[in-house]
């Protein structure tokens, strides 16, 4: 059997599953999750967005690590706009971090229990707290925020807003090499409210369609990377200081056609 997730009007991608393994329908989602050799689960909601959870973890980790361990000391981390409960499991190894998750559509968070490894440690953790919407957020300023999805440019200027004065911004755009152009608009709408927006990449994020940025108020990603904090996680499948690096090296015809849109 094949499943196919149509990425754009121009592009869409096939999958062989062997079956599926569960189909769960919220107000808001519809999450679909299929048995594969290649990637042992893949899930998919509202027929565009997906993990594979083979490789689930390589997302998660660098998420979760890129931001605290360029920040020397951060406090108060939220997530918010997916459903990847791993990279709160990943910010979790982060002792000094409170995390909040924000997610509403509950039927759908809570049918991933089996998808993600460490959903049940993650929801019990004491330092870990789910809220439906941000509004119900505490006031206080968070020093890194993760969205899973792409936030246009009013979404950026209110995530700008909520965070400390020299906070951590990571979410998620489209691929360079497959929708260009929505990947500049969002550098572009980051650079109107951060000093440092850097694009960075995992292996077969061409598969998700997934780029991501890196914005920040003050730390620099490559110059104020805490190598000491890096070799401290243990236990780790992907993320490391070479990895870190590594993440944010681009080829030349992005830096051409970048030049003058990065701030760095």
């Amino acid at each position: 059997m094949w499943i196919t997730r149509q990425i754009s009007p121009n592009f869409r991608q096939e999958y062989t599953i062997d079956s599926k393994m569960l189909d769960a329908r919220s107000s808001e989602h519809i999450l679909e999750i299929f048995k594969s050799n290649d990637f042992d689960q893949i899930a998919i909601i509202d027929e565009c967005h997906i993990m594979l959870k083979k490789f689930l973890y390589i997302e998660s980790e660098l998420y979760a690590h890129l931001p605290a361990c360029s920040h020397p000391n951060p406090k108060n981390a939220l997530v918010l706009g997916g459903f990847n409960l791993e990279i709160a499991f990943e910010l979790l190894r982060h002792q000094e971090l409170q995390i909040d998750f924000v997610q509403g559509d509950a039927k759908i968070l809570d049918s991933l229990i089996s998808f993600l490894p460490n959903f049940s440690s993650v929801s019990m953790n004491p330092r870990f707290k789910r809220y439906e919407k941000a509004i119900d957020l505490d006031v206080k300023k968070y020093d890194v925020i993760i969205c899973l999805h792409r936030p246009n440019i009013h979404e950026i200027d209110g995530i700008s807003r909520m965070l400390s004065p020299d906070g951590i911004l990571v979410f998620a755009t489209k691929h360079p090499l497959l929708e260009f152009a929505d990947f500049e608009a969002s550098i572009l709408d980051a650079g109107r409210f951060f000093g440092i927006v850097m694009p960075f990449f995992a292996p077969l994020s061409i598969l998700t369609d997934r780029g991501f940025v890196f914005a920040s108020k003050k730390y620099h990603p490559l110059a104020d990377m805490l190598l000491q904090k890096i070799d401290m996680l243990e236990n780790l499948k992907y993320y490391n200081a070479d990895i870190h690096q590594s993440a944010f090296a681009l080829p030349n015809m992005l830096v051409s056609r970048l030049k003058g849109v990065l701030k760095n």
